[in-house]
């Protein structure tokens, strides 16, 4: 279980975050939303250590994770930021491969289990084709599928996804929704995602927390949190709310001059 208690962050001056209270099951997948500028992609930091809070703390199974080396946090949280960096002569099995790095004790030999990850995340991203092409020689989408093929081989209990389906055209978009499914129902893993797309959100997510203004503004099962009159409050959008039966999932449709000028 992951626990977030009385987290505040700032740039400086400016407060980004303000008292943020939140408790994540395991094998959740939570999505983070909410206008650019309220916090989400912060949020996600602080989750991975990689930007410590003013005051607060954040708990992965009762350890407060500013008080752990990086090794143990890499071993537990695997990241992938919306901005990767540029990476050139380096294949992509090589690039798979660094997802192991914090399991290694000495040199960059690889363990039988390294390899085995290596060739399961290949395969779960469908990049068996691909594995002795250079990083650089691909195409967007191939390559933000490379990179998350490396966080799946780090194989962590917890995921941290800044805005995954960047890059990729709808069906790997889709795809992308199924395979964080299945790896959450197979392994039981639990994966925080940063989206933009609602109608994203409400396929893939468990629950969904609405930032706004820094602050929690709403937390709880897609199809309960996002309606019209959030999408307006938080959004400033006119929208409808709408399912095709019972065994759809809820999607967004804009209505008329859903913009106000």
């Amino acid at each position: 279980m992951i626990q977030i208690r009385n987290l505040y962050f700032s740039y400086g001056d400016k407060e980004i975050l303000k008292d943020i209270n939140l408790d994540i099951q395991d094998g959740e997948i939570l999505a983070l939303l909410g206008p650019n500028g309220f916090g989400k992609s912060t949020l996600l930091r602080c989750f991975n250590a990689f930007l410590k809070p003013k005051s607060g703390q954040i708990l992965l199974n009762g350890k407060n994770i500013y008080n752990q080396s990086r090794r143990w946090i890499s071993r537990n949280i695997a990241f992938l930021p919306q901005n990767l960096d540029s990476v050139q002569h380096i294949t992509v099995y090589e690039l798979i491969s660094m997802g192991r790095t914090p399991y290694k004790q000495y040199g960059w030999a690889l363990k039988k289990e390294d390899k085995e990850k290596i060739e399961w995340a290949l395969d779960y991203m469908n990049l068996q084709y691909l594995r002795d092409k250079q990083v650089d020689k691909l195409s967007g989408g191939e390559r933000q599928r490379v990179w998350l093929a490396m966080i799946i081989a780090q194989d962590t209990k917890l995921i941290l996804l800044d805005e995954p389906i960047t890059y990729l055209d709808l069906k790997y978009q889709w795809g992308l929704m199924e395979i964080i499914k299945n790896i959450r129902d197979q392994y039981k893993k639990t994966f925080i995602l940063v989206l933009h797309d609602l109608n994203q959100a409400m396929m893939v997510a468990d629950r969904c927390v609405i930032l706004k203004d820094g602050g929690i503004s709403a937390q709880g099962k897609p199809d309960e949190v996002i309606t019209a009159s959030l999408l307006k409050d938080v959004y400033d959008i006119s929208a409808e709310v709408c399912s095709l039966g019972s065994d759809f999932k809820k999607f967004i449709i804009p209505a008329k001059n859903s913009v106000e000028r």
